[in-house]
């Protein structure tokens, strides 16, 4: 995206385990759905002036470093490698929580050049690591995050989470969490994948799903690693595909008639990025209703949401909209319109964009 001239340049430094020119080549080539990671080029267009951490010049002392980032659970050389870098900057951006930590550190100690350049974390995970860490473990996520000016995360449900590990609210901002829903869009072909489901974060609930399914004569697809299913006894109408390239994935939601996306109730909203792609895809949407995914998904408008662990009702979901291709299209279509019109993301980076122009922590436009 170009960067328009009627606004105040923003030169912003992005902390991210992503090289961004390899990154933008995998873009080219159909293998990645945004020109930049969680499609933060949108903020180009915003005034941003994008960069990323230096080139490594070598790595004589990797297994030090490994040694060191594995001790310390966050990525410290890159974040060394990049002080020039962060001396220039008018804001650093953190993709995600562990790429924010050591200049966190930094920030909250008023050590230079961190001191002087604004940080903003965009996390993902955070709030679920200190509602399940031992006190030890939340006291440093706590002065690793603290120095933050801006800490962001994907449900409103998270706030008193961050509130209570130290961080001020006026500091913490729910964002809206989107998909790139130019590259998620419906295909032209038929829709003969029956039950689909997609995903390999701590937070699946696949057990669930597989009783669900078992003694009927739905046919489920899954993609996932094996470990998602490990200790499972899957019935002959489980299909499983391991894990499949993007342009793959891609297809297999064109292809499907119903997504299902079966959780536990976590702190962030879990299984969030599959059913909004699925959305953008124009598929009708399984989701379990924890409080997190409420943020993104109306029952029975966007989405249909079955209780938590409840197989009697996933089972009565899934087999009533076998049989309804009507319902299914209406939840499809609703579903695409609500991505288009909020959870993309262009609104994520934009409306983020705005908070930090309001809250002062970059020049406003």
């Amino acid at each position: 995206m170009a960067t328009h001239v009627d606004r105040p340049v923003t030169r912003t430094l992005l902390l991210t385990e992503h090289p961004l020119a390899t990154w933008r080549t995998r873009f080219e080539r159909g293998e990645v759905p945004a020109a930049l990671p969680y499609g933060v080029d949108v903020l180009a267009s915003r005034g941003h002036l994008l960069a990323g951490p230096p080139a490594p010049v070598g790595a004589p002392f990797a297994k030090v470093r490994d040694v060191l980032e594995h001790r310390t659970g966050m990525p410290v050389e890159r974040t060394v490698r990049s002080l020039g870098a962060v001396r220039r900057a008018d804001l650093v951006l953190a993709l995600l929580e562990r790429e924010g930590m050591l200049a966190g550190l930094g920030r909250g100690l008023g050590l230079p050049p961190f001191r002087s350049t604004p940080l903003v974390v965009w996390s993902c995970w955070l709030a679920d690591d200190v509602r399940t860490a031992d006190r030890d473990t939340r006291d440093r996520l706590g002065r690793r995050m603290r120095g933050a000016d801006l800490v962001t995360h994907l449900s409103r449900h998270e706030t008193e989470t961050l509130v209570d590990l130290g961080i001020p609210e006026e500091r913490l901002f729910p964002v809206t969490y989107g998909v790139s829903h130019r590259f998620y869009t419906p295909g032209e072909g038929e829709r003969d994948i029956e039950l689909l489901a997609v995903g390999q974060d701590r937070g699946r609930d696949y057990a669930t799903l597989v009783e669900a399914v078992r003694g009927t004569d739905l046919t489920l697809d899954v993609v996932c690693r094996p470990e998602n299913l490990a200790g499972l006894d899957l019935p002959p109408n489980v299909r499983v595909h391991g894990t499949v390239p993007l342009p793959t994935y891609r297809e297999m939601l064109r292809r499907a008639q119903v997504v299902a996306v079966p959780t536990r109730d976590l702190a962030y909203p879990t299984g969030s990025s599959v059913a909004l792609e699925a959305a953008s895809s124009g598929c009708a949407v399984v989701v379990t209703g924890t409080r997190a995914m409420r943020d993104y998904f109306t029952d029975d408008d966007t989405a249909v949401l079955v209780g938590e662990g409840d197989v009697d009702g996933w089972r009565a979901t899934l087999l009533a909209l076998r049989d309804d291709p009507a319902r299914r299209g209406r939840l499809g279509a609703a579903a695409r319109r609500s991505v288009e019109q909020r959870f993309n993301a262009d609104h994520m980076w934009t409306e983020l964009d705005g908070v930090l122009r309001a809250r002062g922590i970059v020049a406003p436009s």
